[in-house]
């Protein structure tokens, strides 16, 4: 890695030790250079603790420290080791977990990135990227070529852009594929997946970090609105690639019409943030229509389609976040009767 710079690495853990050691395992065998990894077990109640607590004691090359919340607070120097290991209380869920590390860390390395535990690093993968953004101080953020573990030649994200109806569009393989073999670099991409996701640190001092109304998704859709609105270039390097074991907390969560309440619930409270009360308005009956030809056109299935916009209708109307009870209840919604 550049000698010029400082990288802090943030990742989460909850009830995925598995993944998460062979996430850092591959930072360690794939990059060298000036970073720290701070990886936060997110509340795991699974033996995850324990699992990671014994791995590190059998890595004798890897220099680490394991603290609790309290302890990590009180912590003002991160140069003795390369691994901290941070033990939280609760699933703070993702934007918060990050935060609680990020917000301590922003002030002390040029730049943070946020990396998946669910991820593994290819050769020079992180190099790259904090290459180039050495090299093009006016980028603000950026991602990278994310392929799938499971078929390494298949694009999972490679960032995107945001629509007009106040959705993003990914960019397609077929384009991302043609750029490398053009020898593209990076192009610009405004909005890329928190998934792996690295910013300048006179990014966060001026536009924050990840907001906190929402207990699951939408925080990346959100910085990166944020962002552009503030005209910050944001960019995917393609001459990086990690791949990606896809949504391993999303499928320990219940994943049928639950998570379409869910999703477009919290898309529609973010974009409050974004537009005038009267557009938002108007925006939000256009779109609710919309959600309910998409909810239709997969469940088959009128009376749930309804009854998924009505709770859609419902949480938007009442509710400023989704929090951690509310994510439960809507994660909870029964549809038997359909």
């Amino acid at each position: 890695m550049s000698k010029s710079s400082k990288l802090g690495i943030i990742i989460l853990n909850w009830n995925g030790h598995e993944d998460t050691v062979e996430c850092i395992t591959s930072i360690r065998k794939n990059e060298e250079g000036d970073y720290t990894i701070f990886l936060l077990d997110n509340g795991s109640d699974e033996g995850s603790v324990e699992y990671i607590e014994k791995w590190l004691e059998n890595n004798y090359e890897l220099s680490y420290k394991i603290m609790d919340e309290v302890e990590f607070h009180c912590c003002s120097d991160f140069s003795d080791y390369t691994l901290y290991f941070i033990k939280g209380k609760q699933n703070l869920g993702f934007a918060k977990g990050n935060n609680l590390i990020w917000n301590k860390i922003k002030d002390e390395f040029d730049y943070t990135f946020l990396l998946n535990n669910d991820t593994v690093i290819t050769k020079n993968a992180i190099t790259n990227m904090l290459n180039y953004m050495d090299n093009n101080l006016n980028t603000g953020a950026i991602s990278c070529d994310i392929r799938l573990y499971s078929q390494p030649n298949k694009l999972w994200n490679a960032g995107g852009y945001f629509t007009c109806y106040g959705d993003r569009k990914y960019f397609k393989q077929s384009a991302i594929d043609a750029s490398k073999q053009n020898g593209v670099e990076a192009i610009k991409s405004p909005f890329v997946t928190g998934c792996a996701l690295m910013v300048r640190k006179e990014i966060t001092d001026k536009f924050g970090i990840f907001t906190e109304k929402f207990f699951f998704g939408e925080e990346d859709f959100n910085f990166c609105r944020r962002l552009l609105k503030n005209n910050v270039i944001v960019e995917s390097v393609l001459s990086s690639t990690i791949y990606h074991k896809v949504g391993t907390s999303i499928k320990k969560a219940q994943k049928n019409t639950n998570s379409f309440v869910l999703h477009f619930s919290n898309r529609i409270i973010d974009l409050k943030e974004f537009y005038s009360p009267l557009k938002w308005r108007l925006w939000k009956d256009i779109y609710i229509i919309g959600i309910f030809f998409k909810v239709l056109s997969i469940t088959r299935n009128a009376k749930e389609a309804f009854r998924a916009v009505q709770y859609i209708t419902y949480y938007t109307t009442n509710y400023d976040e989704i929090s951690y009870e509310t994510f439960q209840e809507i994660n909870n919604l029964e549809w038997s009767q359909f």
